[in-house]
């Protein structure tokens, strides 16, 4: 992954060059806004954003108010800022009209048009939104097709790169809260996507280079989806993606899903550390619908509550999606660390479930630690049920399954280790039902068994190679710690070996790492792969040593032995975004001075609760400091001394764990941002962006943390600060770095210069045609600059190259 801005372009032809312009900031009042609520302001905006592109680009700023607007249109190196305070709502007269589509008989009206938005760019590039303000429908955007001079979308990007969406709240947004389409290098980050009272909340869609962190998003219809459909004409694949740090809920459809719109093929994405509120579909969701073959996913550290169907891997044939319909494939997923519980919402509850497509399998998935509490409450008599094969992809559709906990078919190399299932109330049906599958191994797998069940806990039907080890009844069985009962009918059983696991596990990484795999059997041997084929005994490399993983990699694995089956393949995604992007705190084109402040060195006053200071050296200082709150009340305020008049991005980092309560964050006495629950269930040190506020004198800030709250999984009620961080932000763009001098010496080219950022890192790109996008431009080297700001290059040229044009690129913020 590669998300940079630009500071300075070095175009070098011959011995010449050219260097970017600093780019000013316009005030949409200075345009005419009204900000009153009533008054039309879209014209007004419009023109401050054309003033921004007459000048090369610059920051639009929108002060404290309520702008009501027809359609705007961002441009080309443009930031828009709406101010703590500021909220654009839609009017329900003046949005752009949907424009012309060939290719809108594949897909709804919703996803074919993208004019009919409150904001909407295309081909647009170094984009950014930054809040705290607000995004708002205002009740006039439909979730329905448009009426004339309305919309149906609050946030839409077509065919955009380079894009930041950060700490914005966007309501009411119609069908679609944010629709992006055919987009790349897109990071949203602290954004409030809150669409249960109209439809979607964030639909991603045919794009790639993608990470969303820190946001809480809503729907009634999808939550967080990604989809691939038909509406630009093409089938645009999606890779690179990663959401993490995320709430999620959806009240009627899906929470993380992929579909129903799959034209498109989906490899490398991850989703982790995220919890889920609800969803009237399924908790997790990967379906495959218009022949999109989805391949490396994987899944940590999930907590669901009210997720009608936990998960759901379904594979379909639909005729309508593409000019070219198929039947794609789902492979290679990895589920790590997901629990759910009390799985209903509006009386809707569905087993969790894999169904491949008749002759064509899912294949290559593997669950560790999948804790899953279903409702229950069904009868022995319902074993014999028989799910609907179909073209739909809602777990609904294939009505009450004949088992409990899992649901298996059409499937192939499928792993469960160290899994449970439970109901909440008494079940008579198996907790497993597998038909029509290959190679399936339940180890140390439990299940609670019901009180009238006298038949059998795992029904292998039509399966070749089953395994069952160590798998045996939870305590709430009739017989505690029983073998769980096999049923085979038209099936064999297998000796099948531990799929291998990986240490360090997949995640988001800074600095290289290495890699170790085992198996749980002993002795099997393993080969892996990190060209994204998938191993097997005479394919990839065969283990010996940790494997050194230093840039984006998805790494397969398969072990095996003599008599034994092969495991299934196991996944596992390592991501390392570009060094001047920092996930908590993404690049804004100004200028800043940073005050940092340890949470430990403030002064501070407690209420309800006892504050004491803990060890970590994970967090800044080696320290934080924890509210040892015990319920609702509690709070802690702590004195910021000094901070200069001005305006500042404020932050503050944490850490999470399972004993951590939900904390109203308030500022010299104004609330700022949404609750922020701080429950995690594994130890986690996010960051959380507060947004954008102006002092108007010099003066000691008070910051309260007060408990309000608490997650249903949460053990505690505490609070944990480590540390604030207040950037101040000045007009402009930082001024560019000077050349001294180009030249060619020994067939090298060399250049020097001065009054670069002093220590910051910036990186040195070469490409033989101007006009390709950044993404098409090469890295030849990676440096920072000396304590005085200067720079010096030497790399060899081309001989071969007519022209070669180099850039010079540097992160716009960098924290301390």
């Amino acid at each position: 992954m590669n998300l940079r801005l630009a500071l300075l372009m070095i175009c070098l032809v011959s011995a010449g060059f050219c260097s970017a312009q600093t780019a000013p900031i316009f005030n949409v009042r200075n345009y005419g806004a009204a900000g009153d609520g009533t008054t039309l302001d879209s014209p007004a905006i419009n023109a401050a954003i054309a003033a921004a592109a007459a000048a090369g680009g610059g920051m639009v700023t929108f002060p404290a108010g309520t702008y009501f607007c027809g359609s705007i249109h961002p441009t080309n190196n443009l930031t828009l800022c709406l101010s703590n305070g500021a909220v654009i709502t839609a009017s329900k007269t003046d949005i752009d009209p949907a424009e012309t589509s060939a290719f809108a008989g594949y897909q709804d009206y919703g996803h074919s048009y993208f004019h009919d938005a409150l904001i909407w760019g295309e081909n647009l590039t170094n984009l950014t939104f930054a809040g705290p303000g607000e995004i708002n429908g205002n009740g006039n955007l439909t979730t329905q097709t448009p009426a004339a001079g309305q919309g149906d979308k609050a946030l839409c990007l077509v065919l955009c790169s380079h894009v930041v969406i950060t700490n914005l709240t966007i309501t009411r947004g119609g069908h679609f809260g944010i629709l992006a389409n055919g987009c790349s290098n897109l990071l949203v980050s602290g954004a409030q996507i809150l669409e249960s009272s109209s439809r979607d909340g964030f639909n991603l869609i045919s794009s790639s280079d993608v990470i969303i962190t820190n946001c809480t998003i809503t729907g009634s219809d999808d939550a967080m989806v990604l989809k691939s459909d038909y509406a630009l004409g093409l089938k645009i694949n999606s890779q690179d993606i990663h959401i993490v740090n995320c709430q999620i809920l959806s009240t009627e459809n899906n929470a993380l899903q992929f579909g129903s719109e799959t034209v498109g093929d989906f490899r490398d994405v991850t989703w982790s550390n995220i919890g889920i509120g609800g969803a009237g579909k399924a908790g997790i969701g990967i379906t495959s619908q218009d022949g999109s073959v989805i391949d490396g996913v994987t899944y940590d550290n999930i907590t669901m509550t009210n997720c009608a169907c936990p998960v759901l891997l379904k594979l379909d044939s639909r005729t309508t999606g593409s000019p070219n319909p198929s039947v794609g494939r789902i492979r290679n997923i990895s589920l790590n660390n997901v629990t759910a519980y009390h799985s209903t919402l509006f009386g809707r509850t569905n087993t969790a479930t894999i169904d491949g497509y008749n002759t064509v399998p899912i294949e290559n998935i593997t669950f560790n630690n999948v804790n899953l509490s279903t409702i229950g409450g069904n009868p022995a008599t319902a074993v014999t049920n028989y799910p609907v094969q179909n073209g739909n992809w809602t777990p609904d559709s294939m009505g009450v399954r004949p088992s409990f906990g899992w649901y298996v078919r059409y499937a192939g190399n499928i792993s469960f280790t160290n899994c449970q299932v439970h109901f909440d109330n008494n079940d008579d049906r198996p907790a497993v039902v597998t038909d029509t599958v290959t190679n399936i191994l339940f180890s140390n797998f439990k299940a609670d068994v019901g009180s009238n069940n006298t038949n059998y806990d795992l029904d292998f039907l039509n399966t070749s190679g089953y395994g069952a080890v160590n798998d045996v009844a939870t305590a709430a069985a009739p017989s505690p710690g029983a073998t769980l009962r096999v049923n085979a009918g038209n099936a064999t059983p297998a000796l099948i070996v531990s799929p291998p696991h990986f240490s360090p596990g997949d995640g988001t990484y800074s600095a290289a790492q290495s890699v170790a795999i085992a198996s749980g059997t002993p002795g099997a041997a393993i080969r892996y792969t990190m060209d994204g084929t998938t191993p097997t005994p005479t394919n990839g490399t065969l283990y010996s040593a940790p494997v050194a993983i230093s840039q984006e990699t998805i790494l397969l694995a398969v072990a095996y032995a003599d008599g034994m089956t092969n495991s299934a393949v196991n996944t596992a995604i390592y991501n390392f975004p570009g060094t001047s992007l920092s996930l908590a705190s993404p690049p804004v084109t100004q200028t800043n001075v940073t005050f940092a402040f340890e949470a430990e060195n403030l002064p501070y006053t407690t209420n309800g609760a006892a504050a004491v200071l803990q060890n970590d050296a994970n967090t800044s200082g080696g320290h934080w400091l924890a509210l040892e709150a015990a319920g609702l009340g509690p709070s802690i305020s702590y004195t910021v001394t000094n901070i200069p008049a001005g305006t500042y991005d404020i932050q503050m980092s944490w850490k999470g764990n399972t004993q951590r309560g939900i904390i109203t964050f308030t500022l010299d006495g104004t609330v700022l941002g949404s609750d922020l629950d701080q429950y995690s269930a594994t130890q986690v040190y996010p960051v959380t962006d507060y947004g954008i506020v102006t002092f108007t004198n010099n003066a000691n800030r008070v910051i309260r943390l007060a408990v309000v709250a608490a997650n249903n999984a949460a053990t505690g009620y505490w609070i944990s600060t480590d540390r604030f961080v207040f950037t101040q932000l000045q007009p402009g763009l930082p001024s560019s770095p000077r050349i001294g001098t180009v030249g060619l010496s020994g067939g090298n080219l060399q250049f020097s210069g001065t009054a670069g950022i002093p220590l910051a890192s910036y990186y040195v790109l070469v490409a033989t045609n101007l006009a390709l996008p950044p993404a098409g431009w090469t890295v030849v080297a990676t440096n920072a600059f000396d304590a005085g700001g200067n720079f010096n290059f030497t790399g060899v040229v081309n001989a071969d190259a007519p022209k070669q044009f180099y850039r010079l690129e540097c992160p716009l913020l960098e924290l301390p």
